[in-house]
């Protein structure tokens, strides 16, 4: 497993990953440190430094929607084999104050420069009570958003969200976002949410949220925490059996580590 490093521009590859194809990433976020409302124990980019970075963003070192849409300009024409372009990069995009704005340029140059290709988050879901930051996500065709737990407790400890964040008010927004995606990262050691009871109320939150697709998979490269352990692909395999069962509609992704 290797660990990555931080992005040190606002587009980033095209990267091969597993779970979207070639994708070409978009940093909206400070080159220097991440910027996250969760301090999870698999970051591949380690733990959170201070508590400043866990979600006090100043505008002065972030990309303006003018220079997200100017680099965009610059890159999409250049790369010919991408499959989609992906929010992500150092930390949690949608804490960005300027973030429905900016899922506008991004769309805009979209169609402008590669009309078809969809527009992906990889987003934490922290923020979805926040309204403009629905109405952003809204705009992309792939919201995929985290759940990773089925009980604040685990959701506590695996997560470590900012102080007041809630899973439930976590549940409530993803279901007034209509059309998404989950993502869910397995992991047993110190922390497992792939216990029986863990599962069931993970999948209670699936049912009230109504995803169109599931993605589910453990880490695969070096996490924060180094005791935590991978989930056993057969113990994914076996939450995808019951995911499939529960959400006839959605579709079931497993990804397992190379």
């Amino acid at each position: 497993m290797e660990n990555r490093h931080l992005q040190q521009k606002i587009i980033y590859g095209p990267i091969n990953s597993r779970r979207l194809g070639m994708s070409l990433g978009v940093n909206i976020l400070p080159t220097e440190n991440k910027v996250c409302s969760f301090d999870c124990l698999y970051c591949q980019y380690g733990f959170t430094d201070s508590q400043k970075e866990r979600g006090h963003v100043g505008s002065e070192i972030l990309p303006t929607p003018v220079e997200v849409a100017a680099a965009l300009a610059d890159a999409l024409p250049a790369h010919g084999n991408i499959d989609v372009l992906t929010l992500a990069g150092n930390g949690e995009a949608t804490l960005h104050p300027d973030f429905c704005k900016i899922c506008e340029v991004v769309v805009r140059q979209r169609d402008m420069y590669r009309p078809g290709l969809p527009v992906c988050i990889l987003c934490n879901s922290s923020t979805v009570g926040n309204a403009d930051v629905i109405t952003g996500l809204k705009m992309l065709e792939r919201p995929i958003m985290k759940l990773d737990a089925g009980t604040q407790e685990t959701f506590d400890l695996l997560n470590r969200p900012n102080s007041g964040v809630r899973l439930d008010s976590i549940i409530d927004g993803l279901s007034k976002l209509g059309r998404l995606e989950i993502q869910t990262l397995f992991v047993t050691g110190p922390v497992d949410n792939t216990s029986e009871k863990e599962v069931a109320a993970w999948l209670e939150h699936l049912e009230k949220t109504g995803p169109r697709a599931v993605q589910l998979y453990t880490f695969d490269r070096v996490p924060a925490e180094s005791t935590l352990v991978a989930a056993s692909p057969e113990r994914i395999e076996e939450i995808a059996a019951l995911v499939r069962e529960r959400l006839p509609e959605a579709e079931v992704q497993v990804f397992l580590p190379k």
